[in-house]
């Protein structure tokens, strides 16, 4: 071997450990330190369809059906007569005549069509929900996850907690096309978040709301930001490999919309002194869905502060030494927003 193809060696060997080097670095620095291990978390999402079951209770004697459907359901089957369909229980002489009328209106039969179509095949979604649900039992041990159901209701419902029972209502994640929708004048802003890829988040979004109701201190525009802000780093916790903009229910142009005016909606907030604002109706123009955020303008996303409270957040938990449950159960947003040290840069 001649001394130049030794040294021809050396610099492949040299360069191929700097080319490794390199990438295990990015690797480390890169890594979302929510993205957790699940794997050894024993746990099947299966998403019951009390939809399919209640559309059969008159085949054959309904009053043995409905005994079936209360014996399995629970007090899910209660809670979806009481308060759902607001019909009242199986013990009203009526009963069966109201759910009849329910189940035969026009737009239930046709939502129910639908549902049937866009929802042939679950098993995505009940993939997604069972890495959430990990997750969420990766950082609360003795968490109690519950039975998850999948229920029809004329467009009224979206996502329903019980003690026992997550209720989905698949009538309001039928796609952004649904021609439903267009008959019902939903708003096009509002009919782009039906679609059934939103099912996961909005689960765990009520979970979150569920466990960690909104406690302010002054409901100033600042501890709803944050509140928000939290929720979303929570949804970041339950589903690290979701992108941004899915979480934030964003399309990728209203994202960059954020990640670009960054600094200057912080700004705009700042000067015109609306971080602690009070008065609601100029709260919700920056917190609600909406078209777009009314204070940034028409080509700005709807809840743009959200994001920013997001911002803070991940600032916050980046600057501190704060479990996932222990920023969860902190109700002092103002403390959050003075030891984030968020600083915003021009982009």
């Amino acid at each position: 071997m001649t001394k130049i193809t030794k040294n021809l060696i050396y610099v492949v060997i040299i360069t191929l450990l700097v080319v490794i080097s390199v990438f295990v670095i990015r690797h480390f620095i890169n890594k979302n330190p929510l993205d957790v291990d699940v794997a050894d978390i024993e746990l099947q999402v299966k998403i019951e369809r009390f939809d399919k079951d209640l559309q059969h209770v008159f085949d054959g004697n309904a009053y043995e059906n409905i005994e079936g459907l209360s014996k399995k359901y629970q007090d899910f089957f209660e809670i979806y007569n009481y308060d759902v369909i607001s019909i009242g229980g199986p013990e009203n002489a009526s009963y069966l005549t109201y759910l009849s009328t329910f189940l035969t209106d026009y737009s239930v039969t046709e939502a129910t069509k639908q549902v049937e179509k866009v929802f042939s095949d679950m098993s995505a979604i009940e993939e997604e929900l069972t890495d959430g649900f990990k997750h969420l039992v990766y950082y609360y041990p003795e968490i109690k996850v519950p039975r998850v159901v999948s229920f029809i209701a004329g467009f009224n419902h979206s996502v329903i907690l019980t003690e026992n029972y997550i209720g989905i209502g698949l009538d309001k994640y039928l796609g952004s096309d649904c021609e439903l929708y267009e008959m019902l004048e939903i708003p096009e802003f509002a009919r782009a978040e039906m679609v059934k890829e939103q099912i996961p988040i909005d689960v765990m979004s009520a979970f979150y709301e569920s466990e960690y109701p909104f406690i302010p201190k002054s409901e100033n525009l600042m501890e709803y930001m944050i509140y928000n802000g939290r929720k979303l780093y929570f949804l970041d916790a339950m589903f690290p490999k979701f992108d941004e903009a899915r979480k934030n229910k964003y399309s990728d142009i209203q994202l960059e919309f954020c990640k670009r005016f960054e600094r200057d909606m912080w700004t705009n907030i700042i000067e015109k002194k609306l971080l602690f604002a009070t008065d609601y109706l100029t709260i919700r123009k920056f917190v609600e869905s909406a078209p777009f955020t009314y204070e940034f303008g028409p080509d700005s996303p709807p809840r743009a502060v959200n994001w920013l409270g997001w911002q803070i957040v991940k600032s916050y938990m980046s600057n501190n030494d704060v479990s996932i449950p222990e920023l969860m159960e902190e109700t002092d947003y103002q403390k959050i927003l003075n030891l984030s040290g968020y600083d915003p840069k021009y982009k």
